[in-house]
């Protein structure tokens, strides 16, 4: 005989379909957007994998002041145990003062390879390929003309070279750029024709067998020392040295990739949980709504495990419903979507997807295990009460000792509601929750544009002169106002730090008039102190970059200045540390110093400092999008589905109001009026909260996986902004609620018991 029970469904899920839908979305949408990223990434990290491989990627390269001969480049190989290849470049610039790093095709024959996304390799002299991303972002197409150092080439292929997986110009650079710097390969014919004012001496070097991380690094750090001493031997120097296990143009994407991936798995575990906190509410608030039905069906002679397998089948289909129709959405349309935002942030080579069982497994399987066990939980706790009580309505386990007097004072519709604040107190603190882990990701969707540009503005406040420029000799210079200083660049922490040699400070400075400074002391600048606590008196140890030097230093004072990491000090103090030879020259000028460009190693402009906002808000803005619509999307619901249960939980009540002659609109002000208290009040006190939360996980984390500082800002007008939807949020789940109140009958409490 089939169980009457499953008569109700239908009825049941009519009745409560809108509170379905909204779990229905509330679980679809985090399983399809974490499924997504997780198939993506996993992906895009074992096609990363396979690339080391297919695109014969270096273990390295260096740079030396002059070409070495092939007699000293055999040495090498033949001391060091390694494999060296020319991988000369030279930067040129376009119309744009945007940065063309050429390539000789020829050069990458066997080591750094390229990889095709459109068009064809060139063949003739008059032909260039580009970067992918440079041209996506600058709306060049296969077939355009391109024009740099007087001539113009025709781009024939847009390209990936693995190398350059992000596009960092330079390694200290604190954000890559793919707006303003490409890479290009050319003819060996074109590369000839291009002037070497500009030309690097790189070289490129693989071991001959693989090596894990600890020999890598004890083989580079073995190779780097001996680099050093073979140049300064042969009247030469070496200008760089970075294994790839330091080069953020290699390493930058895959360690964003698997940081993100694991970001997601957390963000996608808070939701659920926070789901399943909602999901147990609901059951709750169901079992409270029925209880007179459940009693008349206990004294029935059904069981507990009947009565559980009835309640837990609906709640059941939905969720695995959700985690159907999310794992679709993941494989179809957003793996493609959120693969898209890396690609527009990275020049990776061609993606392969492979399918894993690890996604369903953690984004799937296991939250749809927690919603369930979580149900499972809430009723057999609540189907242990006897039948009586849930005839009686009276499902508390404990009576309450004390009721609260309120004052005859107060009006009664006040008091009235802080009633219900009071009964409803737990519904409301999953409603305090559900809004302060809501304000969390709308204020980080929100706060990141107006981030990036208060960064930009405090770097151009910051900007130490409209050029600088590193020189690799000490040669005299004439240029007018041109300030000397002297540079050389140690590491600390996980960063390349900039030291400054200063002559010049007060009124005979143009430049560095407010810097103060202190014999025997440094002055850091404000990145590096906010980044490290770096604060006045505090000791610290800087490194040689390319050997064991060590350098301890004490802070004097701290500099107003953002953007790089920078160390200033007296030039007495800095000539007796650092030797000679060992430190190269700089100089601040109004415009570009008139020198012969061989001898200049750097210079660095306005768009070198606010490169990084610029990227950032390019590769990255329509991942703030998302969050930000899905946090919107997301507070809406939980308002909505908390709100719903505090109507239906208080049903009865409100029928007895009815009976008793209220209007829906004295009901609304009864019950809605309360909810959009604690609402309001939720939202300005989880507004506030979230910012320290975030700037509490911003100063622990942006350290860890961010090479440079960024501030942390939130702008002014975000408080009232979230406050606002927040304010809307709540008008239309008002709307909502009103509407639902009005359809209550009359007749519900005298039928309680009915089903």
């Amino acid at each position: 005989m089939r169980n009457p029970l499953f008569k109700r469904l239908k009825r049941e899920f009519v009745r409560d379909i809108a509170k379905y839908i909204v779990i229905f979305l509330f679980l679809a949408l985090p399983i399809a957007l974490c499924s997504g990223y997780m198939i993506g990434n996993d992906s895009m990290i074992r096609t990363y994998n396979e690339a080391i491989d297919k695109y014969v990627l270096e273990d390295g390269h260096f740079q030396t002041m002059f070409a070495l001969t092939d007699e000293q480049v055999g040495k090498i190989e033949k001391n060091e145990n390694i494999k060296v290849s020319r991988l000369f470049y030279k930067d040129e610039l376009t119309e744009k003062d945007h940065t063309v790093r050429v390539y000789d095709m020829a050069d990458r024959g066997d080591v750094n390879l390229w990889c095709v996304h459109k068009g064809v390799m060139p063949k003739s002299d008059g032909e260039i390929a580009l970067d992918r991303l440079y041209c996506e972002n600058n709306k060049i197409s296969v077939g355009d003309d391109f024009a740099f150092g007087g001539k113009t080439y025709k781009v024939i292929a847009f390209i990936s070279v693995f190398d350059y997986s992000c596009l960092y110009k330079r390694n200290t650079d604190t954000m890559f750029n793919a707006q303003t710097f490409t890479v290009a390969l050319v003819t060996d014919g074109a590369f000839g024709e291009i002037g070497d004012g500009n030309l690097v001496y790189n070289y490129a070097y693989g071991f001959p067998t693989k090596t894990d991380e600890k020999q890598a690094h004890e083989k580079n750090a073995e190779l780097r020392k001996n680099l050093y001493g073979f140049c300064l031997e042969n009247s030469n120097m070496l200008s760089d040295f970075l294994a790839r296990e330091d080069n953020q143009a290699i390493n930058f994407s895959i360690t964003d990739i698997e940081g993100d991936l694991t970001m997601m798995l957390i963000f996608g575990a808070l939701i659920v949980g926070g789901l399943a906190f909602v999901f147990a509410l609901s059951i709750k608030s169901q079992i409270e709504s029925e209880t007179g039905s459940i009693g008349t069906l206990k004294a029935m002679g059904y069981g507990n495990g009947e009565l559980l397998a009835h309640y837990l089948l609906l709640p059941t289909l939905v969720t695995l419903l959700a985690g159907a129709v999310g794992n679709i959405l993941a494989y179809t349309v957003l793996k493609e979507y959120l693969v898209g935002l890396y690609y527009h942030s990275y020049s990776l080579p061609t993606y392969t997807t492979y399918y894993n069982a690890k996604a369903l497994i953690f984004t799937t399987i296991i939250p749809i295990l927690l919603v369930l066990f979580i149900n499972v939980f809430i009723l057999i706790r609540s189907l242990k009460i006897p039948a009586l009580n849930f005839l009686r309505g009276d499902l508390r386990k404990r009576k309450n000792k004390k009721v609260v007097k309120l004052s005859q004072k107060i009006p009664f519709m006040s008091r009235f509601r802080a009633r219900v604040i009071g009964q409803n107190k737990g519904t409301y603190f999953a409603l305090f929750f559900g809004t302060f882990f809501a304000c969390v990701i709308l204020l980080f969707g929100l706060m990141m544009s107006p981030l990036l540009d208060h960064y930009k503005e405090a770097v151009i406040k910051s900007q130490l002169a409209p050029y600088q420029t590193i020189l690799k000799a000490d040669i005299p210079v004439s240029d007018d106002g041109a300030e000397k200083l002297y540079f050389i660049q140690l590491t600390y922490g996980l960063d390349d730090v900039m030291v400054f040699g200063v002559e010049k400070t007060g009124k005979e400075s143009k430049y560095l008039a407010d810097l103060p400074l202190e014999s025997g002391k440094v002055t850091v600048n404000n990145s590096l102190y906010e980044k490290y606590g770096l604060k006045a008196g505090k000791k610290f140890t800087m490194k040689q970059k390319f050997d064991d030097g060590e350098y301890p230093f004490e802070v004097g004072k701290v500099f107003a200045n953002d953007g790089s990491l920078i160390v200033f000090m007296d030039a007495d103090y800095f000539l007796t540390t650092f030797k000679d030879g060992e430190y190269l020259v700089s100089y601040l000028s109004e415009k570009r110093l008139t020198v012969d460009e061989t001898y200049i190693y750097k210079t660095v402009t306005i768009d070198d400092l606010t490169s990084t906002s610029d990227q950032l808000t390019s590769s990255m803005g329509d991942v703030f999008v998302l969050f930000t619509a899905f946090s919107i999307v997301l507070f809406v619901l939980l308002i909505y589905l908390l709100a719903k249960i505090v109507v239906e939980k208080n049903a009865g009540q409100i029928s007895m109001m009815k009976i008793l002659g209220y209007k829906t609109r004295e009901i609304n002000r009864a019950y809605n009026v309360p909810t959009g208290i604690v609402v309001m009040i939720s939202i300005v006190v989880n507004t506030l909260l979230s910012q320290f939360l975030i700037k509490l996980l911003w100063n622990i984390v942006v350290p860890l996986r961010m090479r440079g500082w960024i501030s942390f800002y939130v702008a002014p007008y975000l408080f009232p902004l979230i406050m606002g939807i927040g304010f809307l949020s709540y008008l239309a789940v008002y709307f909502i609620e009103s509407v639902k109140i009005s359809k209550i009958p009359l007749s519900k409490t005298l039928k309680e018991g009915s089903f």
